[in-house]
């Protein structure tokens, strides 16, 4: 009888969670498109190709963001199978590797540069020893033109959440309005640097003009969708074809659930040990 009603707790909680999630939209988080031993935020291309071929196959349709802000706001039709690309900090390697991928299969996408970094080595994160560069502004114009999209990632990727409200309006305002003047068309759409962000940031950011703004699962709200704290799924260099499919899934916000709870008992044990208790 216990086991009876064991069973039928769990079908419930299940149905519930599909009912509540099932027509949220997968956003798949990118960063570069290269072999890099040891650097969980390089893709090999092979695996990149084998995720675009997948979606393909399944019938995926990929979608820009402003597809997904006008089925928000103004309940416009999607596609039957729906998902979001997105990379942060416009990698050379995502235009010379990414997006040929993606025109040769119809498929769009959305980059995020970081402002003062177009066209320049990377010297914000290291890989592994290994130089990089970001795509330049003659490049950035090809992927729009190709209709894909582009956003903001701030003037120099800062954690948003230390800055005063000043460096705020820069970050977020300056980077907007470079990019508008440089490529000429609006930028809607902004990136949280480490998907740190608070309710301030937020305010800042609408007052900036964006339209909405992408996070990754830290502070996320799941249970409602908000436009300036869309979740997304990253995808790391070891990803198994099997797990991407259910990154892809109906159910995809479980995997953001369980990262918010994995971050949440990290939170909690440091405090715990700053008080002597474990």
């Amino acid at each position: 009888m216990i086991f009876t009603l064991f069973l039928i707790a769990i079908t419930g909680i299940f149905i519930g969670l599909y009912a509540k999630f099932y027509k949220r939209i997968p956003i798949l988080m990118y960063h570069r498109i290269a072999t890099v031993p040891g650097e969980r935020n390089s893709l090999p291309p092979e695996k990149f190709k084998e995720q675009l071929d997948y979606l393909q196959k399944e019938g995926y349709i990929t979608i820009t963001l402003n597809d997904l802000y006008r089925h928000y706001v103004q309940q416009a039709p999607l596609p039957l199978r729906p998902v979001v690309l997105t990379f942060d900090d416009g990698y050379d390697d995502n235009y010379a590797i990414a997006l040929p991928l993606l025109r040769d299969r119809n498929m769009k996408a959305a980059v995020f540069p970081i402002t003062n970094w177009i066209g320049k080595e990377n010297k914000w994160e290291n890989f592994n020893q290994q130089i990089t560069r970001t795509m330049d502004w003659d490049k950035l114009r090809e992927w729009k033109t190709a209709e894909m999209e582009i956003g903001s990632h701030t003037l120099d990727h800062p954690f948003l959440t230390q800055c005063d409200e000043h460096r705020l309006e820069q970050e977020l305002r300056a980077s907007k309005v470079i990019l508008e003047e440089q490529l000429g068309s609006t930028i809607d759409f902004l990136c949280y640097p480490y998907g740190f962000f608070d309710d301030t940031i937020i305010r800042v950011a609408q007052k900036a003009g964006y339209k909405g703004a992408l996070a990754i699962y830290d502070n996320v709200p799941l249970w409602q969708q908000d436009l300036f704290a869309l979740p997304r799924i990253p995808i790391p260099a070891r990803q198994s074809l099997w797990e991407f499919k259910l990154k892809v899934g109906r159910l995809h916000i479980i995997f953001i659930l369980l990262r918010q709870l994995e971050r949440n008992c990290k939170r909690l044990l440091r405090k715990l040990s700053l008080l002597g208790i474990v």
